[in-house]
Order: C-alpha cells, then sequence, then structure tokens
C-alpha cells in the first residue's frame, strides 16, 4: 500500500483520533470519572484498530529519504518495520489486550481484584498509548504538506498551536487535581479548601483548567495552592507557562506577519497609486473607477506557479523530476490518443516526455501566435479559454482539453491563424517541436509507433490539406490514426507474449522453487505482477482483435490502402500520387526537409517514415 495514499492517509487521520481521545480521557480518569458502555467499546475499538494497523503495517510502504523513492517490497517493508515501531506497536497491542481481558473477566465476577481498586491503577497503564504522540506528529506533517495555500497553511498552523495549548492545559488541570487529592487526610489542600468533592466531577474540572489557564495568563481566580506540595508544583507551572506562552505568542506574530507578507509588494503599489491620487489631485468618481478597474484586472492576472519559478525543484533527483513532471503533466498531455497511447507503451520513455513539458500562463486578451509564424511548439490548454481565428473560417473556441499546432510535431509548419486569450487568464502547456522529436527517436522501439502515426498524419493530410488547420482535432480520425500507427506494435507484442508463455511453461519454476521463494518473502510481488502481466496480455489480445475487425473501417477513414500482400508488411501510402523521395536525406535527423506532395517534412520523425514500396531481396 502506498503510505500517500487517500486509504491510508483516512486510516491514519482516525488513528490520529484515537490519539487524541486517549491523550484527554485517560489524564482525566483522575476526576473519577465512571466507565459506561460507550467508553468500554472504544476500548475495543481503539484495541482493534491498532491491531489491524500492526498488521497492516508490514505491507505500507516506506519513503527513503535520500532518495525520495518509495520502497514497497513486502520484505524490505517488514525488515525496515521490525527495526523501527513493531516493539513498541507489539508491546501496547499486548498490553491493550491484556488490560481489555482482566475489566472483562472483573465485570463478569469472574476473578477478584481487590475490589476493583487494583484494576482502576492498573488501567493508568493505557498512558503508555501516548507513546504513538511520535507516530501521530509525523502524521501531521504529512497532512499539512497536502495543503497548497500558503495562507490556509498559516492558519493550520496558528490552529495546531491553539490546539496545543488547549492540551497542555488540560495535561495540567489534571495535574493539578491529582496534587490536590494526593493526601486525603490532609486539611490544607486547595480541593478541600474549596469544598469541590461536593460539587460533582464537572465543576472541579472546570475548575482545575481555569487555574491552570490563568498560569499562562496574568490573571486570578480563588483557587491558590494552600500546602507546599501545592506551591511547589504553582512554581513550576508558571516558569514552564512563561517559556510556552512568550513561544506561542512571537509565533502567532510571525503567523501574521507573514499572512501580511504575501500581499506586501500588491499593497505597496495601491499606496503608491493613492499617493498619486492625492498629490495630482484626481477626482473622487475617477478614483473609484480606476480602483474597481484595478481590482478586477488582479481576478484577472492571478496565475499558477510555474515549475520554472521554483528554483528549489533544481535540487531534486532526475527520477523525482520526472515523477512530478509526469503528475502535472500527465493528465493535460494525455488528452492527445497519440500521446496517451504511447505512454501506455512506453511509461519509463514518457516521463522524459512530461519533463520537457513547459507551463505557462497567458494574461487576459493575450496573443499566443499569429498567421504566417514558423511554429515551433504544440500547446495544450489547461485552464482558461482561448478563441482561434482564421481568414477563411468562423472563429472556434479553444476549451480546457484541446490542444493547438499538433502539426508542428510532424511537419515543418507555419501557422495558419490567430489564437489569443479571452477575457480570462490562461494555462497553457507547451511542447517543444526539436525536444519532443529528439525524445521520441531515441531508439528503434520507441519510434516505431510514432513513425507510422506521422507517415499516416502526413498521407492523409497530403489528399485534403485544406483541412489541417492549428486547431483541427477530429477525434475518429485521430484515433484511426493511432490504431493504424500501434497495430504492428500490437501484433509484435502479443507474438512476444506466446512466446513467453511457452518458455515459462517449459522452464517455469517447480513447486519446490515457488515454496522457497514464498519462504523468502517475495512471492506476493511475483504473483502481482504476474496477474499484472496476464491481465495486459488479455487486454492486448482484444485490442488485436478489434483492431483487425475495425481494420476496413479505419482505412475507410483515413482513405489509405495497403501496400503488401502480407498483412506483417503492410504500408501505409496516399491513395493519390506516389511521395517524391531524395534519396541523400533518407537518415539524416536534422533541421533539413523534403516534400510530400507540397507538405515539408520535418526529417526527425516524419522524412524517416518516407512512403515506399518496400524491395523484394
Amino acid at each position: 500500500m502506498n503510505p500517500g495514499s487517500n486509504k491510508r492517509v483516512a486510516f491514519e487521520v482516525f488513528g490520529i483520533l484515537l490519539i487524541f481521545y486517549d491523550l484527554v480521557w485517560w489524564p482525566a480518569q483522575v476526576f473519577g470519572y465512571t466507565s459506561v458502555p460507550l467508553t468500554r467499546a472504544i476500548l475495543l475499538l481503539s484495541s482493534t484498530f491498532w491491531t489491524c494497523d500492526l498488521l497492516v503495517s508490514f505491507f505500507v510502504g516506506f519513503t527513503i529519504q535520500d532518495q525520495g523513492l518509495i520502497e514497497m517490497r513486502v520484505s524490505k517493508i517488514a525488515r525496515h518495520y521490525a527495526m523501527t515501531w513493531l516493539p513498541i506497536d507489539l508491546l501496547l497491542v499486548l498490553l491493550d489486550w491484556t488490560l481489555n481481558l482482566l475489566m472483562l473477566l472483573s465485570d463478569d465476577g469472574v476473578a477478584d481484584f481487590g475490589g476493583g481498586a487494583f484494576l482502576e491503577k492498573v488501567q493508568y497503564l493505557r498512558l503508555l498509548r501516548l507513546l504513538r504522540l511520535c507516530k501521530a506528529t509525523n502524521i501531521i506533517s504529512v497532512l499539512s504538506d497536502r495543503i497548497q495555500s500558503e495562507t490556509m497553511r498559516i492558519l493550520v498552523r496558528v490552529l495546531k498551536l491553539l490546539v496545543f495549548i488547549m492540551l497542555i492545559n488540560h495535561l495540567i488541570a489534571c495535574s493539578w487535581y491529582a496534587v490536590g487529592i494526593n493526601d486525603l487526610e490532609r486539611e490544607d489542600t486547595w480541593v478541600k479548601a474549596n469544598d469541590l468533592k461536593g460539587k460533582g466531577t464537572v465543576y472541579a474540572y472546570t475548575t482545575a483548567l481555569h487555574w491552570s489557564i490563568t498560569q499562562f495568563t496574568p490573571a486570578s481566580m480563588e483557587v491558590v495552592p494552600m500546602n507546599e506540595l501545592e506551591r511547589s508544583f504553582t512554581i513550576v507551572v508558571i516558569v514552564s507557562a512563561m517559556v510556552i506562552f512568550s513561544s506561542f505568542i512571537s509565533t502567532i506574530t510571525n503567523a501574521m506577519t507573514q499572512l501580511r507578507n504575501l500581499n506586501s509588494e500588491r499593497n505597496a503599489d495601491l499606496v503608491k497609486l493613492r499617493c498619486f491620487f492625492s498629490d495630482h489631485k484626481v477626482s473622487a468618481s475617477l478614483v473609484a473607477r480606476i480602483s474597481s478597474c484595478i481590482h478586477q484586472s488582479n481576478k484577472l492576472t492571478d496565475s499558477r506557479v510555474h515549475s520554472e519559478d521554483v528554483s528549489i525543484l533544481e535540487l531534486l533527483p532526475v527520477s523525482l523530476k520526472c515523477d512530478l513532471a509526469e503528475e502535472v503533466f500527465a493528465p493535460t498531455l494525455c488528452a492527445h490518443p497519440f500521446i496517451l497511447t504511447w505512454g501506455e507503451y512506453y511509461p519509463r520513455e514518457s516521463k522524459r516526455l512530461f519533463l520537457a513539458a513547459r507551463s505557462s500562463s497567458l494574461g487576459a486578451k493575450h496573443e499566443l501566435f499569429n498567421t504566417g509564424q514558423v511554429a515551433e511548439s504544440m500547446y495544450f490548454l489547461s485552464s482558461g479559454a482561448m478563441v482561434y481565428r482564421r481568414d477563411d473560417e468562423r472563429h472556434a473556441r479553444v476549451s480546457p482539453g484541446q490542444w493547438l499546432a499538433e502539426p508542428a510535431l510532424w511537419i515543418t509548419w507555419k501557422h495558419v491563424g490567430h489564437a489569443s486569450s479571452t477575457g480570462k487568464n490562461c494555462e497553457l502547456v507547451s511542447l517543444d517541436c526539436e525536444t519532443a522529436i529528439w525524445i521520441l527517436s531515441q531508439d528503434a522501439s520507441t519510434i516505431s509507433g510514432a513513425r507510422r502515426y506521422a507517415k499516416t498524419f502526413a498521407a492523409y493530410f497530403d489528399k485534403q490539406s485544406d483541412r489541417l488547420s492549428d486547431v483541427w482535432a477530429d477525434i475518429e480520425v485521430l484515433e484511426a490514426m493511432v490504431s493504424e500507427a500501434f497495430i504492428k506494435h500490437e501484433e509484435e507484442l502479443l507474438r512476444h507474449a506466446a512466446v513467453s508463455i511457452v518458455v515459462k511453461d517449459t522452464k517455469g519454476p517447480g513447486p519446490l522453487t515457488r515454496m522457497a521463494s514464498r519462504l523468502s518473502g517475495g512471492s506476493m510481488e511475483q504473483e502481482s505482477q504476474v496477474a499484472q502481466d496476464e491481465q495486459k496480455k488479455l487486454i492486448l489480445h482484444e485490442r488485436v482483435r478489434k483492431y483487425g475487425a475495425d481494420g476496413q473501417k479505419r482505412r475507410e477513414i483515413l482513405g489509405i490502402r495497403s501496400m503488401g500482400s502480407d498483412g506483417s508488411n503492410e504500408v501505409v501510402a496516399p491513395v493519390v500520387a506516389p511521395v517524391s523521395r531524395n534519396p541523400e536525406r533518407t537518415s539524416s535527423i536534422g533541421r533539413f526537409t523534403f516534400t510530400l506532395n507540397g507538405l515539408n517534412v520535418v526529417p526527425g520523425i516524419a522524412s524517416a517514415f518516407r512512403v515506399i514500396t518496400q524491395q523484394q531481396s
């Protein structure tokens, strides 16, 4: 289980609530609160929860701090847990169930533990549960890291301080009452001086809590120490309160200052603006109009923080940068069918493609590109809205999840229209064409699907170039292109899968080997991997069957024909005139281009995909 998953976080939050209950309830037993069915049910629930937590912890991954990686191997997790929290958790769980058993035996009359006095004192051993406060601190830190808003983080930090102060006062109140009833035979105690025994437990607790709070503030009340023990305890509390409360005040002050500094630059500009209005005696009506316009502009120009703006991210290892880029950019880039499918086949290489992506903001009514400009990037709109204008067409609206300038990846392209944002700020993700082509062309395996897609793309628009624009995105045609590009790859994977099944059947591990693997602790990962592989094979088989059945429809959509007699050697070619070939640039990976019936094709990918009839040897 991933330690950062929502299920695990919810599980740990429930554990924090139980720790908080222990922190409040068990010290308060000094006031003589009687046990009721609800508290007994909570006791059993808590013991059951921590028992389950002990077992589940053997399967919850942990973070390798110096590498930023999550260890998910069960054997490694178990070893790490055994060396950290397992001894403490096991001791506390055994203690819990032992005390629960004693409590049940006493209630049923099976055993007598000194009239219940012994059992009441033994119950205070449950305070050892508070050792889990160290674990709760780490969990709270993880939860705080999930808060992205800086303002909310500051407010949560202040709230944590307030809760901490109240818990400290609760513990001091319980200790103060325990000191007051330490010697029941003494008459000079604050409890007897205020006659708390006859006023109920709730009044006794609120009085002790009131006294505790007054030690942190310059306030007074009628309760005062009556003997040397109580006076010594009061001195210790006052000295501790001075340190704690002064730290609390300074932290609150720093938090408020930090909140003000979040908008300090904008506030300084507003101060200068007001001074300008005052010095030049601008009329009140014009001041109101300008202020309203600036306020509205501030709302529209708020933009996201981009990775390029956070210099500290450069300190991360490449693996973490790739994981971060995948989470940030994959939802946007994978809206395109080709990138989604290519990423499924090559997840490791796709992370490098996501790492190459760049995010940017486009202000309200700002221009992204204009007609005639050479296209150097493909753009994906993640938020906001844009308008694309072309002389011979009506205006087209671009919404989040759509993209612009895809032809720039496959052919040398000049923008044929004008794109700009609407009245709101836009967030864009861009892929530099040179970088994307370099990543797609890293080796023969990763380039195969991209080669076929680029070839199909160029062939399709060779016949109907009038349809091609910066915002063209016919999903049916795109999916057909992706199917045509990866059908052979699917067949090849299925062929390799069939061969691997034969090899495993003939040379697979025997029963003794499998038993030894189970005993070594690695069987769960292996069985899980085998199950995933089998599932992938089923999906691949279904895809190949579907592509085979829909092949004719796909070719009708794309307007292409098969040039080979064997399905495995199928070559995609335009139905119209053949491609003019430049043999001198067959394998070049540079900025040269060749002409495909009027389309200038980038050699990095598309020129390597020239459509030619295969020569028989």
